[in-house]
């Protein structure tokens, strides 16, 4: 070999060395607006300017900085701020960020200081979070974050030192939140994703020792605890990463796959593990891998619509256990929905267990593809295991869309395909359907990935959703954008104000996603601070920022950088006695807030009690979202109208999961001179919004005008009587049998039209009622019209959600009538009951 061809070799070798070592390098770096490309993603990730990034080949974790206010969400913890806390943990270059927060020895409130140590180019990456005696009432405590190359898991030390003159208590016990399942196996704690197809778990222990709950520190006396936290891609996988630091461990490597060699993604291998049996999931090859002690085990891979497949295995100490496990074909309904046009349409579909079948549950109320006994789809495709049996699916897509009912019998191991043709029957041309309220994910108190609430408002035909996240101002419009769902569903960015009173949400607003919180307001206990200042707020954009953060409230400049008559600011579920009638909350009427209904344009004070004519219901039923104790706040809005304080009443879903309490139980239907979403001017439906041009329902689409044609909403001069043009329509699975118009709160018997007693005013079909009502009137009047179905419910459309027990129901807000010709004026009238004043007084 020549020396050129000997250099050239050894060149090669030392670059390829140093390749390698440049993939092994761990990083600790903090993160600026300059770099924040290094931040975690996925469903959990809460990363900002001012924490801190730690990664080598394997791993990337997040640490919060010292920055004022910093919390990962509205409930990372309520009461306290959680600064040096670990915000995110992933496999390095996944965007699957599944854990809100890790406390090490329950850490909350403010530190000293966050830096890096160690920045990794020696070899570990290091980053400390302290708290220094003086701030921490003598108590001195640091917690430092290591992470060294091929590590799967971070290491936390936790040095306490008391250096007070007093006994101090110490917790040593760390804090993490949250998951669908957590285990105590062997000693090591583990958690796994709330929706266990999203694949990542996490487990933790001590290491060196054994972890006591807590402990007392003497003056002077210093105590250290040593944890190790580990991410990967099922429970068992993270439990074994942990296991392995504890004592001599063997892999397991297996593959899951069905007679036609592909994987069985959805199952789990369950394996017995300290008294637990934790799962492992199949990769997508089908793939599964895993250290366990030493030792005799019987797995067991189980799946809906599979037969369980267990198998024995031997794992020794430093070797390697081979188990390819066959299991049989799926049993699997495959559907395929289309509109009438023959183009793939979103759909909701029920699958409820008939002839002995039982109804199955496919998991976790979180999920879109298999929440529960549902099955959500933004794209017409369905591919849902079953257990065999005979099943009747039911397929909605919202109240415009008649229900379409198929029966099918799966049989083991086969697949059965269901074509579905869904019609839209119920024209609303010139409305289109809202949603003013809905939470996913970032808000923090609850773990419905945006993702799956996007899938289930499109399935739900919700057009107009402005994004109303908890104490973030957010927006939507990237994953709408990334799931194709831009000509389906208008989103603008916005927030829910909220705090231990009255909540808000408002929209337009301009998010700064590198900013706490999105650059979000503070809640004041006042509520006329909060809608003040929401109507006003503005946050500009900064450098850095994507084309979402100013893209969706283009057209609205000129309000959401100083409030104005673009921005829609409204009270959600209010306690109407306490913050309209009783502000101090002693059970006497003392005007509420003064002030506070003429700051708003909207409060959601609809439910299914309009008719009910008393302060409070009997609970039998469902309501609405939001309602607190048994309190009709629409009994009390009635009253409030009464008096004169006018306020737009607004439906919504407050969802916060997708089965049980989804979106599309009640929304709100508003003028736009679109219907497509695509093309819809949110400025245009704030505008009619905030004239009161909003017809509520969770069901029937009903629709008002006087006799000249003004909507609902309007004020008119109109002497001695007015002529009101009532139409309703209706999809085949909601019923109808009562019109009543409402004069003043009260239900006159004259304007009470029910399908017993008027048969000849209602209709079979689409169309259920279509008449002009002339309402004779002596006095200046509000008048509300309300179109229900008594003898009936929605469960054909639910299936077993609790929006199933509902009366459909509809119901317009007022036009007030002025009479005498001289403004409109309230008539006083309590409606036959006292003021309403706080809920238990």
């Amino acid at each position: 070999m020549s020396k050129r061809v000997g250099f050239i070799c050894t060149f090669v070798l030392l670059l390829g060395w140093a390749i390698v070592a440049q993939k092994e390098t761990v990083e600790a770096v903090e993160v600026g607006r300059h770099n924040t490309d290094l931040l975690p993603a996925g469903k959990e990730a809460d990363g900002i300017p001012g924490d801190f990034v730690l990664r080598n080949k394997k791993v990337h974790a997040l640490i919060s900085g010292a920055q004022p206010l910093r919390r990962a969400n509205m409930s990372t913890e309520y009461a306290f701020v959680t600064q040096g806390v670990l915000y995110d943990l992933d496999l390095r270059d996944a965007t699957n960020d599944q854990i809100t927060a890790f406390r090490p020895g329950g850490l909350g409130g403010e530190i000293s200081y966050v830096r890096v140590v160690e920045d990794g180019s020696r070899g570990a990456g290091v980053i400390e979070a302290v708290r220094t005696a003086a701030l921490g009432d003598g108590l001195y405590t640091r917690h430092e974050y290591r992470l060294e190359p091929g590590w799967q898991y971070i290491l936390v030390t936790s040095t306490y030192r008391n250096e007070s003159r007093e006994l101090k208590k110490v917790t040593l016990l760390p804090a993490w939140k949250a998951f669908s399942a957590e285990w105590n196996a062997a000693g090591i704690q583990v958690g796994d994703s709330i929706d266990p197809f999203d694949k990542r778990a996490y487990a933790f222990a001590a290491v060196g020792g054994p972890l006591e709950p807590a402990a007392e520190l003497q003056p002077l006396e210093e105590r250290t605890v040593k944890v190790a936290l580990a991410v990967a891609d099922s429970p068992a996988a993270a439990w074994s990463l942990i296991a392995a630091l504890r004592g001599a461990t063997g892999e397991v490597s297996a593959t899951v796959r069905d007679p036609t060699g592909e994987p069985a993604l959805h199952g789990a291998l369950m394996v017995p593990i300290g008294g637990q049996r934790l799962p492992a999931y199949p990769d997508a090859k089908g793939a599964i891998s895993l250290r366990l002690p030493p030792g005799s085990y019987e797995a067991t891979f189980e799946d809906i619509g599979r037969d369980p497949v267990s198998r024995a295995m031997t794992v020794s100490a430093g070797g390697t256990t081979r188990l390819d496990l066959a299991v049989g074909a799926a049993s699997l309904v495959r559907m395929d929905i289309r509109d009438e046009h023959g183009a793939a349409s979103p759909a909701r579909v029920q699958f409820i267990g008939i002839e002995g079948t039982p109804t199955p549950n496919f998991g976790t109320e979180y999920r879109a593809h298999g929440g529960n006994h549902q099955y959500q789809t933004h794209d017409g495709r369905v591919r849902q295991q079953v257990p065999p049996g005979r099943y009747l699916l039911r397929i909605t897509h919202g109240p415009e869309y008649d229900l379409v009912e198929k029966t099918v019998e799966v049989a083991k191991g086969r697949t059965v395909d269901v074509p579905v043709t869904l019609r839209r029957t119920v024209d609303t041309a010139g409305w289109i359907s809202a949603d003013y309220h809905a939470h996913s994910t970032p808000s923090g108190d609850n773990y419905c990935n945006t993702v799956d609430r996007l899938i289930n408002f499109a399935a739900e035909n919700l057009e107009f959703i402005p994004t109303t996240e908890h104490n973030r101002i957010y927006t939507w419009a990237p994953l709408i954008d990334k799931l194709g769902l831009s000509a389906r569903l208008k989103t603008v960015a916005g927030m829910e104000l909220t705090g231990g009173g009255q909540h808000f949400n408002a929209f337009p607003l301009n998010q700064d996603r590198h900013a706490q919180n999105g650059g979000a307001p503070l809640w004041s206990y006042d509520p006329r601070i909060n809608a003040i200042v929401l109507r006003n707020w503005g946050t500009p954009s900064l450098a850095g920022g994507s084309r979402y953060d100013t893209e969706a409230n283009a057209r609205l400049k000129g309000s959401y950088f100083g409030g104005g008559a673009d921005r829609w600011v409204q009270a959600n579920h209010p306690s109407v006695g306490n913050v309209f009638f009783d502000r101090d909350g002693n059970g006497v009427p003392d005007g509420g807030f003064t002030g506070f209904e003429e700051l708003l344009d909207g409060a959601e004070v609809w439910s299914t009690e309009i008719l009910n004519l008393g302060p409070t219901y009997n609970g039998k039923g469902v309501s609405g979202a939001g309602n607190h104790g048994l309190q009709n706040r629409t009994f009390g809005w009635l009253q409030m109208l009464n008096q004169g304080r006018r306020v737009w009443c607004v439906a919504v879903s407050d969802a916060h999961r997708v089965f049980g309490n989804g979106v599309g139980g009640w929304r709100t239907y508003v003028p736009s001179a679109v219907d497509e979403p695509a093309r819809i001017d949110p400025s245009e439906i704030i505008r009619n919004s905030k004239a009161g041009r909003m017809m509520l329902t969770n069901g029937p689409f009903l629709k008002v005008t006087t006799g000249d044609g003004l909507p609902i909403g309007s004020t008119v001069v109109s002497e001695g009587h007015i002529d009101l043009k009532i139409v309703v329509k209706a999809a085949n699975w909601i019923g109808l049998d009562r019109v009543q118009v409402l004069v003043n709160g009260r239900q006159p018997k004259a304007y009470n039209f029910t399908r017993q007693n008027h048969p000849e005013m209602f209709q079979t079909g689409v169309l259920r009622f279509d008449q002009t009502v002339r309402v004779k009137l002596e006095q200046d009047a509000h008048l509300i019209v309300v179109a229900t179905g008594e003898n009936a419910d929605l469960a054909d459309g639910w299936g077993l959600n609790l929006y199933g027990k509902m009366h459909p129901i509809a119901y317009t807000n007022p036009i007030f009538v002025d009479v005498n010709h001289n403004g409109w004026k309230a008539n006083g009238d309590t409606l036959g009951h006292p003021l309403l004043v706080t809920p238990g007084r």
